[in-house]
């Protein structure tokens, strides 16, 4: 297996982890789109599902920033920056599922960006409520699940610190935390509870927190 990834396993659960994905160049090139399609697409920062039944259970908090869902949207889909980049996210996630021998994904379910950064966001916010709740964000209490959902994957595209990765909740109230360095993704099944570790107001200084999710099915 290639030196730059590796997998650790707790119970059934996987973690695939690869490192150093793209050149420098072919970095920036997301980037630059990420954040367009963000700020194109943005989803309202405080209530994602308000048009669920279960709106009061599912709602999803600020922090972060989340775009709409990508996949289904024909540009998006079209566009070489993202043909290249989900072509290498597929080529790992095959040989996540020859690792963990279970069915080769045969759709790509969902594809979306987040990011944590200032709270200069468009739309009648109070910024003060936002950086409150950006400071009081407790990862073992604001995790989440992706039902039926077997794979998931997180890019980290930006990262002012490694340590602002994502904690996952195994079973006896173990918790994984696995570090977010920049150009590296994890592999895991999404239906686990898990979070993302969001930067400090004085971290958030150096850089956004800007990841890439997927799930396939």
């Amino acid at each position: 297996m290639d030196r730059k990834i590796t997998v650790k396993k707790f119970n059934d659960n996987y973690f695939y982890k690869a490192n150093i994905l793209f050149p420098e160049y072919q970095l920036e090139k997301i980037e630059s789109s990420s954040i367009e399609w963000l700020e194109n697409t943005r989803k309202n920062v405080f209530f994602t599902k308000s048009g669920s039944k279960d709106y009061m259970e599912n709602r999803e908090l600020y922090p972060p920033e989340a775009s709409s869902e990508l996949t289904s949207n024909a540009d998006f889909s079209k566009d070489d920056i993202w043909v290249d980049y989900l072509n290498c996210i597929k080529v790992h996630v095959l040989e996540y599922c020859k690792i963990t021998k279970i069915k080769t994904p045969k759709k790509l379910l969902s594809t979306w960006i987040t990011r944590v950064a200032d709270v200069d966001i468009p739309g009648i916010y109070n910024r003060d409520e936002l950086r409150e709740l950006r400071a009081k964000h407790n990862p073992l209490g604001n995790m989440h699940s992706h039902k039926d959902n077997r794979i998931g994957v997180i890019f980290y595209l930006k990262n002012p610190d490694p340590k602002y990765g994502t904690v996952v909740k195994l079973e006896n109230n173990k918790i994984f935390q696995n570090n977010g360095e920049e150009n590296s993704l994890m592999i895991f099944n999404p239906e686990l509870y898990h979070t993302g570790i969001y930067p400090t107001e004085q971290d958030l200084q150096k850089s956004p927190r800007i990841t890439i999710v997927s799930d396939f099915i």
